[in-house]
């Protein structure tokens, strides 16, 4: 696997088995991201931002 540019500069990776995420995807696993986080945080009773997330 490689990165690669494309015309608009947007580096995207290639040769990996997952296709390139559109914006519209990213945008959603970000969201879904915060709100597990905001629901951990209120399970745990403790300020969001201070849950460790998935990846370290």
């Amino acid at each position: 696997m490689y990165a690669a540019t494309t015309h608009r500069g947007v580096v995207r990776a290639v040769g990996s088995r997952a296709p390139a995420a559109t914006p519209r995807a990213r945008l959603r696993a970000t969201l879904l991201r915060h709100w597990r986080e905001a629901q951990r945080c209120a399970a745990l009773n403790m300020p969001t931002g201070t849950v460790k997330r998935g990846r370290a």
